[in-house]
């Protein structure tokens, strides 16, 4: 049991030499001292796919009920609506169990529905193809599956990057929902180019063109609604689910969906040099450093990308002229708050972010950290943006000992062993009064040191 102890203890204290624990001999220097402003979150929210694989069954009642608003609401659709049994609950799904998700994805859809219909028209895509992101995404900019798929159309890496999107360390243009629905407007249409039938094209935006195409060899049909039992539950059900989703959302009002549409996205762009500090240019445009995020959600750093000269940012309307005028008095040195750091071997985030003046947390959210572990050549990001006035510390001022022996002080000389309260038992005084005469904050001293006794 003792050995057990003595071994736990020795490891312990192995663990905590290893991850930095101790003390960093770098001294710590102020670079940049700025207002300390919690660094942004660049991880996407999680946010499941809202096509339930499992639907509520329907009574004939409710069938009957549902018939009755759907007489002559499918018509003049560009897209080709169909109503069936599969359709109809996703419609009481919809406006009863995911009522809610419903009514706030199409609040959300009032900043970017009226943008997505003007570039649908320009590619001859239907205008009701403008409401899948609810079912995507529910319209959320920095929505992610569990594919990893993000944005409001859920891109997948892949296929963002073979129609224009930039995706790597710096940006996620998937995003960003003024360029990825360009893209998706792009992928649409190739879709059905390849396909010749919206359902189809809108099956393979889900699944796959590969599992449609296979699906359709098996079936030998190319009527979705033949396929669907060869292709998996989710593709399966997204086509009915959009048929609902786009029967409600144009009428929503008759299935109880109730709410109040966010306004348009109107914003101005600027073209900067980058890299630029993106706290540089909020300061510049007079607005908030969040509010510039929210335009810009794909930029994932504190910068504007730093693998290119010049980059376009995003700024609320009416805030341009202010931004032209007040970032053309900086120069090129304020224009950047960050720089690069090789990791050497022995470093660790502690004594980095010592160095630099900048916290932990900062540097982690900076390089999207998920553990404290550096590697020896790994290349760090530092936010100096986000460094922190660190207190300078006092120069020791040294005594006047030649002074002192002129008032009739005694001087000790310290000698091993020796301790403040032991020197201040011998000659009678306090241990207050002997740090005082010293000039000493701590209780520490050093054989050899001089100190100075009044008695």
């Amino acid at each position: 049991m003792k050995r057990a102890k003595i071994f736990l203890f020795v490891l312990s204290a192995l663990l905590f030499n290893f991850c930095g624990g101790k003390r960093a001999s770098l001294t710590p220097r102020t670079l940049v001292e700025v207002e300390e402003l919690p660094p942004p979150k660049i991880l996407p929210e999680d946010f499941s796919p809202p096509v339930p694989a499992e639907v509520p069954e329907i009574s004939r009642e409710q069938a009957k009920v549902l018939e009755k608003k759907l007489k002559g609401e499918i018509r003049g659709f560009e897209y080709p609506v169909e109503v069936n049994d599969l359709v109809k609950r996703y419609i009481y799904a919809y406006s009863t169990k995911y009522k809610r998700f419903m009514e706030e994805s199409l609040a959300r859809s009032g900043r970017y529905i009226d943008f997505i219909r003007k570039v649908l028209r320009e590619y001859g895509i239907p205008r009701e193809v403008a409401y899948l992101p609810i079912i995507e995404s529910g319209f959320r900019e920095r929505a992610r599956s569990w594919m990893w798929a993000r944005g409001i159309w859920q891109f997948m890496r892949s296929t963002a990057r073979l129609y224009g999107l930039r995706v790597d360390w710096w940006v996620d243009e998937r995003l960003d929902p003024i360029r990825s629905t360009y893209a998706a407007a792009r992928y649409l249409r190739d879709l059905y180019n390849r396909f010749g039938d919206w359902n189809l094209a809108l099956a393979a935006y889900n699944g796959g063109e590969r599992r449609v195409e296979r699906a359709l060899r098996r079936a030998r049909s190319r009527n979705f609604w033949k396929i669907k039992r060869y292709l998996k539950r989710q593709t399966a059900n997204y086509v009915p689910a959009f048929m609902a989703t786009v029967i409600i959302a144009s009428n929503p009002s008759d299935y109880g969906i109730n709410y109040e549409p966010l306004p348009p996205f109107k914003y101005e762009e600027v073209e900067v040099p980058s890299p630029t500090d993106l706290r540089v240019i909020a300061e510049c445009a007079g607005i908030t450093y969040s509010t510039l995020r929210e335009y810009n959600p794909h930029i994932l750093r504190f910068t504007t990308p730093g693998n290119l000269s010049k980059y376009r940012v995003r700024l609320p309307l009416g805030t341009r002229d202010r931004f032209l005028r007040e970032f053309a008095k900086l120069s090129s040195s304020q224009r950047l708050k960050w720089t690069w750091y090789r990791v050497r071997k022995g470093d660790s985030l502690y004594r980095i972010s010592r160095r630099f003046g900048v916290s932990i947390k900062a540097i982690m959210r900076a390089n999207n950290l998920r553990t404290t572990r550096l590697r020896p050549g790994q290349r760090l990001l530092i936010p100096l943006s986000y460094a922190y006035p660190r207190k300078r510390r006092a120069t020791r001022r040294r005594v006047d000992l030649k002074k002192a022996r002129s008032r009739g002080a005694v001087i000790y000389t310290v000698k091993r062993g020796d301790t403040l309260y032991s020197i201040a038992r011998r000659y009678g005084v306090s241990v207050r009064k002997l740090k005082k005469w010293n000039r000493l904050r701590r209780n520490l001293i050093r054989p050899g040191q001089k100190l100075i006794i009044y008695r």
